[in-house]
């Protein structure tokens, strides 16, 4: 037997983006709500590139126009035509920069989870797992500007980083504040680790302070964004052999959350089969007239068996209470909970 060994292929860089109208529940056609969302409309998105996929953030900015993240890296953008659904002014290409290859035979695993926006000065900050880290891009993503490697996620689970982050425009004169939450890092209370940053989380002299985010029971925290009333939408998704992969999204008031304790959300909404689900890792917020305008889209990990969709929902009305939070637990000696933190800092504004 003779083998012989050429040249690996080409990589496909086509720029062409296909949509594929899907339906909410194909077993139920004329079921259109889960909770608080009115399903308006999906697709199914796919390309012949093969760095298409993996979708982990993204940001729905003006005219339709949408911006996706993938966890490899990978910038994914196209403005959405709902009428003729199609992609219109599409592309894919790499970010100009991300964390270095652990040695000198690791592979380029950048592992981006979470992408925010500054409008006003067009800068995008970007949250990396494994290297646990905070870069800031100038606008139109043409060169990194800033990276902070923090030293209170060094210790977060590998793959179980920067999953979400809420950047909080502050009144004139002040400093943004920015919140990034762990996936998976216990936090010695209950929950998982999150961090207060206040001011540019990219810049390495930022300190941040800790708290704790409890997600509903079951389920991690996969992506967040702002609502037009400056409260928090948060994403987060399961996965168990018996029931498949679902989906849970909340609303959490921003002024309770205080350094050194647990904050929690209010579910609104739950997607699970027969319902459209597949692993949602991102969520967007527009409005159109009065109403306000979910984006949920999933993360196919580049399996075949999976999908990257992109669902539009409506918000609907709904009564909602305020819950209190479970007390916490003692306080901890663990070293985490040491690290940046302590309890008496100001509670985050609305």
């Amino acid at each position: 037997m003779t083998y012989i060994h050429g040249a690996p292929p080409k990589k496909n860089k086509s720029q062409y983006i296909q949509l594929q109208s899907i339906s909410f529940n194909a077993e139920e056609p004329e079921r259109t709500k889960t909770g608080r969302l009115g399903f308006l409309a999906g697709w199914k998105m796919t390309s012949d590139n093969d760095d298409f996929g993996g979708i982990s953030s993204m940001l729905a900015l003006p005219d339709n126009r949408f911006f996706m993240l993938s966890d490899a890296g990978v910038l994914i953008g196209f403005t959405l035509d709902e009428q003729k659904g199609i992609a219109q002014r599409p592309f894919v290409a790499p970010l100009p920069d991300g964390p270095p290859v652990e040695n000198e035979f690791a592979k380029q695993n950048w592992d981006a989870e979470s992408l925010v926006h500054d409008p006003e000065t067009g800068q995008y900050w970007v949250g990396y797992e494994r290297y646990h880290s905070i870069w800031r891009y100038g606008p139109s993503f043409a060169r990194k500007e800033a990276k902070h490697k923090v030293k209170a996620m060094q210790q977060w689970p590998l793959n179980g980083g920067a999953e979400a982050m809420l950047r909080l425009p502050a009144e004139e004169g002040e400093a943004d504040r920015f919140l990034v939450f762990s996936e998976s890092a216990d936090y010695a209370k209950g929950g998982y680790q999150a961090l207060i940053f206040d001011g540019d989380p990219a810049e390495p002299g930022n300190i941040p302070k800790l708290f704790g985010y409890r997600p509903p029971r079951g389920y991690k925290i996969t992506d967040a964004t702002l609502l037009p009333d400056g409260r928090a939408l948060l994403l987060h998704r399961r996965f168990t052999p018996l029931e498949g992969v679902s989906a849970i999204i909340s609303i959490g008031d921003l002024s309770e959350i205080t350094a050194g304790k647990i904050w929690t959300s209010q579910r609104i909404a739950k997607l699970k089969p027969p319902m459209k689900v597949d692993n949602m890792e991102a969520l967007a917020v527009t409005v159109e007239g009065k109403d306000t305008i979910i984006w949920i889209a999933s993360d196919d990990n580049f399996q075949a068996i999976q999908e990257s969709i992109l669902m539009k929902f409506r918000l609907l009305p709904g009564k909602e209470k305020r819950t209190k939070p479970k007390a916490d637990k003692p306080e901890s000696k663990d070293q985490n909970e040491k690290a940046e933190a302590s309890p008496g800092f100001s509670s985050i504004s609305k």
